[in-house]
């Protein structure tokens, strides 16, 4: 078995891959792994984490632990034996303990140099330091007298020792040798001797570990390429330790899914159940009574197939019974824990089964959705509600408020930080200072979260100016932040502190919320910080202390040493519960440095952590904070409340928000949820449910916006004039080209962005990919329903300014840095490779680029024709006002009627065969475009309704298929059952050339 360690647990893993073993580490021991060794004799585990070190031993099936503590010094180098065990520590000294009782025998004073490895062998302890001049030494030590080494090893040519390993040549003599690792070669040492005894040629590639077979006659050096270099040995000459091996290497099985020869008794257990009946359905599901350290059942192949033939290794493969996860049922996948068991045996029945459970688990989310749940309830996913219809779906009932609150889409797992966003985007209305100084950011970085943050905002603001004008004009009053989280992860910052590690408690998703609150506001204030190392051409910051504006805003200054800014305050929950508020709570942030800090100024933003242990804390509406070093009070409004509700300390719970929006009125959001809340706001908490608060915003009661954007309305700044001119040259395109220019390189039919105009007809057209996503967890206990997050591949965009005018501006390939699941290329029309700038042969560009590219052409007026844009918009992550929308969709529909595809109006209304094979965003763009201009046609002549009528009768009669005849000859559509409808050409251009009237949008008319 295999024994491996993480930093929570231990695990065993049989040949093959089959876990044996998951052994959560006890508790009371540590509270995580740092460093794991087992004794493959005796079977014990031995292990270091905050604590100390702790020895492990599994006996009748019960754990066995015991722990000392590392005092003062902490381990950063674990090794044992059968008989020893010997920790080192970052200062250089060694402590040698026994391996049963952990009691310590000894220590080894620190060296002059750093240690860089050990070895623990019989009674002997090997420990490599380095020298000053570039090189190591190797001193040995008797672990019956540590205070003086037997021997020492000098002069290794390395200042870095790999490992140090011990073998015994059988051809020489029965002295102890030592395999002695560096990156650039290997070295062997005689315990006997002051320097090494063989020293192998130098490697080509920089080597990385190292393991010698229980013989003794093979060693194996891995290197820095993923590969490893075998030698064989040691031989009967002295003089040569080891020899290259000169086999090849074996190639690699064409099928992982490989079993062993069925017939006959098998010598050695390999994993596979040889007695399987064959006639019942493969599995390695265990039985109901699975628990942590049970050993599963093993793994049933059933065939009835002969095998093929034997491979090198004489394995056979063979052809069973398990069913395909990626069939037409993958949505639908067996949750892990507890396996499930409903299935049954027989394969014939599985499939009616899953989608008997499919009918339950859809009947049961329906019921949730109507049942009685109240406010602040965990919201369903939004792309469940509305089925992805977001422009369709009736939001009234889920935003009271959306001209003022805009609520986020919750589909992604992530989700739960979406209330930090909120906090900051309607933190101090009306003048919202952190809004409005995000809004005017803008760097030439890829990845940034600024520059992210700012485009929800934007997106935010677009959406809530629609809700202010016509109702049919409103946009569904929910943004995207899909975009936003896959930078995030993109970020060593969020990357280092696992933020995005699902909870595992309540405590835990409380403690992440915090991190993500600190995280964030210390990235964006490093992303203004640089803002002019990455300048974006022709965007200037707005004055000179723009750049340190979240200090501004969040900093609370110290002085008495040197001391950062600090952002935030952790409070203790008690420290609301006083009535002279935060008083305390600056006595003790000074007293905490032993009074060698003091409190400069307070930031015009406080934002507190609150640990309140889950005891339904309420903060106070307002704080009046006195300090000894100024004369006046200072007089903070309560802005935002983010409050985590959770049933017991096991339930990971959900977030909620109260957010300020005007004097003392306060809403409550909840993802894309807005309501109303009476006064004050923590009366409509229900009691039943316990919860408390987390993180609160107060800001100072008279608080404006900087100067340079005081005049600013409620509106997203226009960029048309910054971001147009990536619609010529694309800057972010050419970091894609490091692996050799492309193939194919777009290049614009316009001199200039300027030739585009407000009011020209874009028509555009977006494909997708479906991402390899985490998925949320169902409440169901056997299933979850997964539903796929897209990610954008491709943009195409037509400029046309006349009739026949369809010049494309625009074809972007969108590189993904994420893992794509299925790249869905019948309707896509996107290959494997075409995103990766290693091997695509179109012209690459960034995700952020693309956004930019269409967040211009919004802010230049144009008006956008497609067919379907609301799902291209939503996964554009690109708010549009209605007014600047055709959607030919739209068009040809009557209410309550069934939605026309565009392959069935290109065929039944401009006689033209599109999508035969693949999508080609470009068709697709064009296609919708000469649609639209068909119906202004037809408008003019008065005959669009009567067109109309006869699409519906034609889809009804024909299945809303386009005849086989059509798709597969190349016969003109005139003698297959024509167009539904006829017209005089010329009379038709004569009418249109008559018409003076406006040119109608999508909606006018129907």
């Amino acid at each position: 078995m295999v024994t491996l360690a993480d930093k929570e647990s231990i695990r065993g893993f049989k040949r093959g891959g089959i876990a044996k073993m998951c052994l959560p580490i006890p508790t009371e021991t540590q509270n995580h792994i740092e460093h794991f060794q087992v004794n493959s004799k005796t079977g014990a585990m031995y292990f270091s984490g905050n604590v100390g070190l702790t020895r492990l031993e599994i006996k009748e099936g019960e754990t066995v632990h015991q722990t000392v503590e590392s005092g003062d010094s902490p381990i950063s180098m674990l090794r044992q034996s059968n008989e020893w065990v010997a920790t080192g520590s970052p200062l250089g000294s060694v402590v040698v303990r026994e391996a049963k009782g952990l009691s310590k025998v000894g220590q080894i004073d620190a060296f002059r140099g750093r240690l860089l490895n050990m070895a623990v062998f019989d009674n002997s302890i090997a420990a490599a330091f380095t020298e000053k001049h570039g090189c190591s030494v190797v001193k040995l030590f008797d672990v019956r007298k540590l205070d003086k080494e037997v021997n020492t090893v000098s002069d290794i040519p390395s200042a870095n020792i790999l490992s140090l390993q011990k073998y015994k040549n059988p051809h020489a003599s029965s002295v102890d040798t030592l395999l002695c690792l560096t990156p650039e070669q290997f070295h062997v040492l005689r315990v006997d001797q002051e320097k090494p005894v063989f020293s192998s040629p130098a490697f080509d590639v920089p080597t990385t570990c190292s393991s010698v077979s229980q013989s003794n006659t093979c060693l194996a050096i891995g290197n820095e390429k993923n590969s490893f270099s075998a030698w064989s040995g040691p031989t009967g000459k002295p003089e040569k330790e080891f020899v290259m091996c000169d086999g090849k290497q074996p190639p690699k099985p064409k099928s992982l899914i490989i079993s062993p020869h069925w017939q006959g008794t098998a010598k050695v257990d390999s994993g596979y159940d040889y007695t399987a009946d064959v006639d019942k359905l493969a599995s390695n599901w265990p039985d109901d009574n699975y628990m942590v350290l049970s050993v599963p059942q093993k793994l049933r192949c059933v065939t009835t197939e002969k095998g093929s033939h034997p491979n090198q290794w004489d394995f056979q493969r063979y052809h069973s019974y398990i069913t395909d996860p990626k069939d037409k049922l993958r949505n639908i996948l067996p949750n892990p824990y507890p396996f499930n068991s409903m299935l049954g045996s027989d394969p014939s029945k599985v499939h009616g089964l899953l989608m008997e459970l499919r009918k339950h688990l859809k009947l049961k989310r329906n019921k949730s959705i109507v049942g009685p749940t109240n406010d602040y309830s965990p919201c369903e996913d939004a792309s469940l509600t509305c089925y992805s219809l977001q422009h369709r779906f009736d939001w009234k009932s889920c935003n009271v408020l959306p001209h003022k609150v805009i609520g986020i889409d919750n589909s992604f797992p992530e989700c739960w930080m979406t209330s930090t966003l909120q906090s900051l985007y309607l933190c101090q209305p009306p003048h919202y200072p952190i809004r409005k100084i995000l809004l005017r950011y803008l760097c030439s970085r890829e990845f940034c979260l600024a520059c992210e943050v700012s485009f929800v905002f934007a997106n935010m603001l677009t959406t809530a100016s629609s809700a202010l004008g016509l109702q049919d004009a409103a946009l569904p009053p929910i943004v995207q932040v899909g975009d936003l989280i896959r930078t995030m992860k993109q970020l060593r910052p969020f990357q280092m502190c696992e933020i995005f590690e699902p909870p595992k408690s309540r405590d835990d998703a409380v403690a992440k919320m915090h991190q993500m609150q600190r995280v964030l506001l210390s990235t964006l204030d490093r992303d203004l910080q640089d803002q002019l190392a990455y300048p974006f051409p022709d965007c200037h910051i707005p004055s000179e202390d723009y750049c340190s504006s979240i200090p501004a805003l969040f900093g609370t200054q110290f002085t008495g040493r040197q001391m950062e800014s600090q952002f935030f305050w952790d409070v203790p929950g008690s420290a609301l519960k006083v009535d002279e508020g935060l008083q305390h709570l600056l006595k003790q942030l000074e007293q905490r440095f032993n009074g060698q800090v003091n409190i400069q100024s307070l930031p015009p933003i406080i934002v507190l952590l609150l640990n309140p242990e889950h005891n339904n804390l309420k903060p106070p509406p307002s704080l009046k904070i006195s300090h000894h070093n100024s004369k006046a009070d200072f007089e903070y409004v309560l802005n935002s409340n983010i409050i985590h509700l959770a049933d017991d300390p096991d339930d990971v719970g959900n977030f909620v928000s109260h957010q300020r929006i005007k004097d003392d009125e306060f809403v409550l959001v909840n993802d894309y949820k807005v309501t109303s809340l009476p006064k004050p706001p923590e009366r409509n908490i229900p009691a039943t449910r316990p919860y408390s608060a987390v993180i609160s915003f107060y800001a100072l009661k008279h608080l404006a916006a900087p100067g340079y954007a005081q005049n600013d309305e409620n509106k997203a700044p226009n960029m048309w004039h910054i971001l147009g001119p990536l619609l010529i040259n694309d800057i972010f395109a050419p970091p894609m080209r490091l692996y050799g220019p492309p193939k194919q390189i777009f290049k614009s039919p316009l001199k200039s962005y300027d030739e585009i105009k407000p009011g020209d007809l874009i028509a555009i057209d977006a494909e997708y990919v479906k991402l390899k996503w985490p998925l949320k967890d169902s409440e169901s206990e056997f299933f979850y329903l997964s539903k796929g997050h897209m990610g954008l591949a491709r943009v195409s965009c037509l400029l046309s300014q006349r009739d026949g005018d369809e010049r494309t501006i625009m074809d972007d390939y969108v590189h993904i840095p994420e893992e794509i699941e299925d790249y869905v290329t019948q309707y896509s029309g996107i290959h494997p490779g075409d995103l990766d700038p290693a091997t695509s042969t179109k012209c690459l560009t960034c995700l952020k680029a693309t956004y930019l590219k269409l967040r211009a052409l919004v802010d230049g007026g144009v008006t956008f024709v497609g067919h379907g844009l609301g799902q291209d918009f939503r996964v554009c992550n690109i708010a549009v006002p209605k007014k600047q929308i055709i959607d030919t969709l739209e068009i040809f529909h009557k209410p309550n009627a069934r939605y026309l595809s565009l392959r069935f109006l290109a065929y039944h209304v401009l006689r033209e065969n599109v999508q035969e094979d693949e999508h080609d965003s470009i068709e697709d763009a064009r296609t919708s475009l000469r649609l639209y201009r068909k119906y202004e046609e037809l408008k003019a002549l008065g005959k669009f309704d009567e067109v109309l009528d006869l699409l519906m009768a034609k889809g009804a009669e024909s299945g809303w298929q386009v005849p086989v005849a059509f798709q597969d000859t190349p016969i003109s559509p005139s003698l297959m059952g024509s167009p539904v409808f006829k017209v005089d050409e010329d009379a038709m251009s004569e009418a249109a050339k008559r018409v003076s009237t406006p040119v109608p949008r999508a909606g006018e008319d129907n």
